[in-house]
């Protein structure tokens, strides 16, 4: 552990981040811990900015919002929020090329500087978090996890979609793979004009899923042993867009935290953000966010989710 045995944490996000600069606070004033946020689309034309060498004489370190490094080498833990982003000194440049150039140069640089020479506790590990965002790999550790998962297609084939929305009466919802960086990409349901435009639904494979009723959807956050599940109740299929509505924290049965659990192990996840829907026998998996949003639920509800997300963070770090 460094500086003796005070702890020292990254977290590495985006400019403005009310999450990271929520926990780093409490961090510093509550648990004592030195803590430095790393704004990665800030990285462009920052002063000292990165630096990687071969030789010795240099110190790799990560620059912080507020004008100080972090040696790599002397972390304990990193929280790993959000790393690929494009580079806010970058967006005038004249050419697209260039824009290019930067936004990899960067990211590389930040990246490779880590693995050269980070050797704390990630949370999570960045492979891992990669590997966790893919829609297809979630569903299948969820099901090989004993949760219950929605049936599910992901195809551009129209035949196909229309032949798996035909087996399931219609009753079926679609969803982006990925979202878009600037804006939210609602889940919807699928009617039947959907398929009178084959030219659109070949353009990229999209989630076809089986429409779960209910009203009820659980938001979890899980960081280590400790799982926070929060109700919202809604008849919208997508909560994310209206938040006056009924939220509170709620219990969950021992079977699901299990599976949750063993969701996070089988991915090599220290946290994630779960998203699940209640039907009449019981909740749904819907999908995992290894970085998701939560502060919101502290918000509303004013259970203190920083101070439980910085106190796992810092118990994190003096594991090492």
């Amino acid at each position: 552990m460094s500086q003796g045995s005070v702890p020292t944490i990254g977290i590495l996000s985006c400019a403005d981040d009310l999450h990271a600069l929520a926990v780093e606070r409490r961090l510093s004033d509550q648990f004592g811990v030195i803590c430095g946020v790393v704004e990665v689309d800030t990285l462009a034309a920052s002063s000292p900015g990165l630096t990687w060498s071969t030789c010795s004489s240099f110190c790799p370190a990560l620059p912080t919002r507020d004008g100080r490094t972090l040696a790599i080498s002397e972390l304990d833990a990193i929280w790993y929020r959000r790393a690929y982003m494009p580079q806010r000194a970058a967006k005038g440049l004249a050419e697209p090329a260039y824009i290019d150039v930067v936004d990899h140069s960067c990211t590389t640089t930040l990246l490779g500087s880590l693995a050269t020479h980070f050797r704390g506790r990630w949370i999570s590990d960045p492979d891992a978090s990669r590997n966790a965002e893919n829609k297809l790999v979630q569903l299948d550790v969820a099901r090989k996890a004993g949760l219950r998962v929605p049936r599910t297609l992901i195809s551009q084939d129209p035949e196909a979609i229309k032949r798996f929305c035909d087996e399931l009466d219609g009753n079926v919802i679609m969803k982006p793979l990925r979202g878009a960086r600037d804006r939210h990409l609602l889940t919807l349901r699928v009617n039947e004009d959907v398929h009178l435009y084959p030219s659109s639904l070949r353009l990229c494979p999209t989630i076809f899923q089986e429409y779960v009723p209910g009203s009820c959807h659980l938001r979890v956050l899980a960081c280590g042993s400790t799982m926070m599940a929060f109700a919202i109740e809604t008849e919208e299929l997508d909560w994310r867009p209206n938040l006056d509505v009924p939220v509170s924290l709620v219990g969950l049965d021992a079977e699901i935290s299990t599976g949750l659990a063993r969701v996070l192990s089988m991915l090599n996840l220290r946290m994630g953000i779960f998203d699940l829907k209640v039907s009449d026998d019981g909740p749904v998996w819907l999908e995992v966010n290894p970085q998701g949003q939560f502060l919101f639920l502290e918000g509303i509800t004013g259970v203190d989710l920083t101070t439980l997300f910085a106190k796992f963070l810092a118990e994190s770090a003096a594991k090492g």
